[in-house]
């Protein structure tokens, strides 16, 4: 697998470029940044084809890369988590008006409504349900490559926030604790900001967590 990581936007939201190897040009995007256009032009120079992009979750730091990604690539299938799915077409529900550039699209291609697989550019990617950041928050487990994306639910030495509407504390260390946690320690974590870590480092480290 290569994973292309690019650092997009005022917030800093990590954008993954996906391939089952560097030698291909079928990808799968994983998140977007308020400014996405570092993206469009990564994968243009690199005449990469984006066959979907995967939303961890809606808020707008993951998703404001929607529309120009369809613009340059017509085939991409959008995906996103049933619960967050409004997030797309409303700029309350997305937080965008925050930024003072309310953000809208039109709604997903594909909205997820259970955990299970799902395929794309020939990379099979593990649903995992994780709310508390989000309703619809989810995670991305490759079991064959020991790699998953968390979002915005678990970080290096830190989780989510949940004080924006829809967040639960609660619940989004019940879903860390169920749905990653579990996952073999030597997992490593690309994470929605900042660095990636392991599933031991922060089984074991992260203080909430203990």
């Amino acid at each position: 697998m290569q994973v292309n990581t690019l650092v997009l936007g005022d917030f800093q939201t990590n954008c993954y470029v996906v391939r089952t190897d560097e030698r291909v040009r079928n990808c799968v995007v994983i998140d977007t940044g308020l400014s996405p256009e570092p993206l469009g032009d990564f994968l243009e120079e690199r005449a990469l084809e984006p066959a979907a992009v995967i939303f961890t979750h809606g808020h707008a730091d993951h998703i404001a890369g929607l529309n120009m990604l369809r613009q340059r690539w017509n085939g991409i299938v959008a995906i996103i988590h049933a619960a967050d799915a409004a997030m797309l077409t409303n700029p309350m529900c997305n937080l965008s008006v925050i930024t003072g550039t309310p953000f809208s699209s039109e709604p997903a291609d594909v909205v997820i409504e259970r955990e299970g697989p799902v395929e794309y550019a020939g990379l099979r990617f593990d649903i995992l349900h994780t709310p508390g950041h989000t309703p619809g928050g989810i995670c991305l487990y490759c079991p064959a490559e020991g790699v998953v994306f968390s979002g915005d639910a678990l970080f290096a030495s830190s989780i989510g926030r949940t004080d924006f509407p829809g967040g639960n504390y609660e619940q989004l260390i019940e879903s860390i604790r169920s749905r990653l946690l579990t996952l073999p320690e030597d997992t490593v974590v690309y994470t929605g900001h900042g660095p990636s870590t392991t599933i031991a480092d922060e089984k074991y480290a992260n203080q909430y967590l203990a």
